[in-house]
């Protein structure tokens, strides 16, 4: 019974070092190379495989010894190709001189043989696409090393019992050919794995582009058309002066929506910070309270404030400005009833505390997840770029954001931000 179990234990030792050596090549390591580099790495995989299993051999109950070693020399001839079967080959026939067992001899024409019909095999090999017919051939190759190897017991041993010979071929035959289906297929299902995620990148990223092409061409078409509108207007030589000025303001305001939605862009897809200085948050907050008031008031909301003094950060006052303004107008519109805005300025640490809470309409909890997300909106008419926009802005300034919201009851946006003192910054500069 110990024998059994010591090796039960032999067994799982070997699966689990040839297994894990293959599976850390083809999950990390085999789309990130060259093809010679590859080559290199997998006979390097493959012959430390080879000689760990030899290392720990398993002995049948009959008295012979087996052990994997022609797994990993199969897998790793297919995958590598000639040149590292080759590598393969001379390793396995010299680690088996090193160990000075007997029968060196019959495991030169063992494995010789084997290698000869990998020699034609790894080409048809590498040309399939069909998982199904890369397993018959590892299969074909797994059956043709062990009948060398059966053959050369039958020749080697003639006096030994017949049923000996059948239980260790059956034995052996069964052991090997399901390992090397193993590997195959999940060394297989881990390239194709890797393919697919390669692809669904490609199409997330061409997805992407197509969404900020029309998102974009949509947002900046629409003022164009307004001003293009009330441009031809304009020629009207009827038009009194009044009229020419209520055009040309509407026409304005549109170009400067269009300048919006760029600037957003531009900030998303570059959010680095320039122009960098030492900013008084007491006096970045007033900035944003009295830009936001008058929409505030058209919007019948009320805006509170409770800011603490002498809290100062490094950063682009226009960046802040423009996260800061995002933030509050969101909380302004999902309140269409009217409310109140909370601004609250603290700090906790090393970090600036901004919370901006509204009484709002809320969102719930996928609404949560999906925010600053491309293109995700709660809004009838928007982008998603403002959100995006603030995101990018605050991980630009190594800063963090903390989203709470309830539906019905508001949302709160918590942004952290670190500190710097004035005299530390002044002597970096």
């Amino acid at each position: 019974m110990t024998t059994v179990f010591d090796n039960l234990q032999t067994f799982l030792l070997n699966i689990f070092l040839v297994y894990f050596c293959f599976s850390i090549y083809f999950k990390f390591i085999e789309s990130k190379m060259n093809k010679v580099t590859n080559e290199i790495i997998i006979a390097l995989v493959t012959a430390v495989s080879i000689i760990l299993c030899m290392t720990f051999p398993i002995t049948i109950p009959s008295g012979y010894i087996v052990d994997f070693r022609q797994i990993p020399f199969i897998v790793g001839a297919l995958y590598g190709g000639r040149r590292v079967a080759v590598f393969l080959l001379f390793i396995l026939l010299s680690y088996r001189f090193y160990l000075n067992v007997l029968g060196f001899n019959e495991a030169l024409i063992i494995y010789t043989l084997l290698f000869i019909s990998l020699w034609y095999i790894i080409p048809t090999f590498n040309k399939t696409e069909k998982i199904k017919n890369k397993l018959f051939l590892a299969i074909l190759a797994s059956f043709l090393g062990l009948l060398s190897r059966i053959t050369m017991v039958f020749l080697v041993l003639p006096n030994s019992s017949t049923t000996e010979y059948i239980e260790f071929f059956i034995f052996t035959l069964t052991i090997q050919s399901v390992g090397v289906l193993f590997f195959v297929f999940f060394s297989e299902k881990s390239r194709k794995d890797a393919l697919l995620s390669k692809e669904i990148g490609k199409v997330e990223k061409l997805r992407t582009v197509s969404e900020i092409a029309a998102s974009i061409s949509h947002e900046v078409r629409n003022p164009l058309t307004v001003t293009k509108g009330f441009l031809q207007l304009l020629r009207d030589p009827k038009l009194t002066d009044q009229k020419k000025n209520e055009y040309i303001e509407t026409a304005l305001e549109a170009l400067n929506k269009a300048e919006s939605t760029i600037t957003d862009y531009l900030t998303f897809a570059k959010p680095s910070i320039e122009n960098v200085r030492i900013l008084d948050l007491e006096q970045e907050l007033t900035y944003i309270e009295n830009f936001v008031e008058p929409y505030a008031a058209m919007n019948n909301v009320k805006i509170e404030t409770n800011i603490e003094k002498d809290i100062f950060i490094a950063g682009e006052d226009e960046k802040i400005h423009q996260c800061l303004i995002n933030v509050a107008k969101n909380g302004i519109e999902s309140m269409p009833n009217g409310g109140k805005l909370q601004i609250d300025l603290s700090r906790f640490g090393s970090n600036a505390i901004i919370t901006i809470t509204d009484t709002g309409i809320g969102m719930d909890e996928e609404q949560l997840e999906r925010l600053g997300s491309p293109f995700f909106t709660t809004k009838d008419i928007g982008t998603g770029l403002g959100t995006m926009v603030v995101y990018s802005i605050v991980k630009a300034m190594r800063g963090e954001i903390n989203v709470e919201s309830t539906l019905g009851k508001g949302t709160r946006f918590t942004i952290f931000l670190p500190l710097v003192q004035t005299n530390q910054f002044e002597a970096q500069i």
